[in-house]
């Protein structure tokens, strides 16, 4: 567990909550339908998870225009720089000792057709046993619920991985009733299901486009956040009782 410790404990000094680690070999299979045998020199992956700020999020539960722009500038701007710019310098270290790692860039989409990344941090950051997918198809921890935001290494470093967590969902169905694109259809994550089984991207990809359009703004994204705000996983305690 020594490479393990000096990881998290680097992971924590650069401003992470959590770090684990997963065994992407089952995974394989799937990731290289879409990004090729790329994938399989990485058997396994660190997983980064940093907590967002409540009261950040608690602000948008209003949709006011002026704290949609802020929540869009913190997410994408102030938060993923620093997970790049922290995977970047833990990747380093694991080349300079002998591995071989590749930082997945936060947030940055290489798949225009499924607005996806070159890798799901979700799913690595589920394998890694941090906490699991929800129906609003966000990665939700016991702690934070779905206020979070992730980062990936993909390594061949001799990492002790963890096992999957199960989903903490089950009857909840406040995202799908909150979600104004319709986009979240209310089933449980299933590995073996794509994720269009449920969410539609699309649908919440024309809402995000037609918000700009009757905002008069031009931004990359400008996503609502209900489904993150209104999640009774990682909610202000009284509000979470009250449930």
């Amino acid at each position: 567990m020594h490479l393990e410790k000096q990881l998290t404990d680097m992971a924590i000094a650069y401003g992470w909550d959590y770090c684990g680690f997963a065994d992407l070999t089952p995974f394989h299979d799937y990731m290289s339908s879409f990004c090729g045998p790329f994938i399989n020199q990485f058997p396994r992956a660190v997983s980064l998870v940093i907590r967002l700020s409540n009261a950040v999020v608690d602000s948008i539960e209003e949709q006011e225009r002026d704290k949609i722009l802020s929540f869009h500038n913190y997410n994408y701007y102030a938060i993923d720089y620093l997970q790049n710019t922290g995977t970047a310098r833990i990747a380093n270290y694991l080349e300079r000792n002998g591995w071989r790692a590749y930082p997945v860039p936060a947030s940055y989409g290489v798949y225009q057709e499924t607005l996806a990344a070159l890798i799901s941090h979700k799913l690595v950051a589920r394998a890694a046993g941090l906490g699991w997918i929800g129906k609003n198809g966000l990665f939700l921890t016991p702690r934070e619920g779905p206020r979070v935001r992730l980062a990936s290494i993909l390594t061949d470093a001799p990492l002790e991985t963890a096992l999957p967590m199960e989903s903490a969902c089950h009857n909840c169905q406040i995202c799908q009733l909150a979600c104004p694109a319709g986009a979240i259809k209310g089933r449980e994550f299933n590995e073996r299901e794509a994720d269009y089984e449920r969410l539609d991207p699309v649908k919440c990809f024309d809402f995000m486009e037609n918000r700009k359009k009757e905002w008069d703004i031009e931004i990359e994204r400008c996503v609502c956040g209900l489904c993150v705000a209104v999640c009774p996983f990682g909610r202000r305690l009284g509000s979470r009782q009250q449930l």
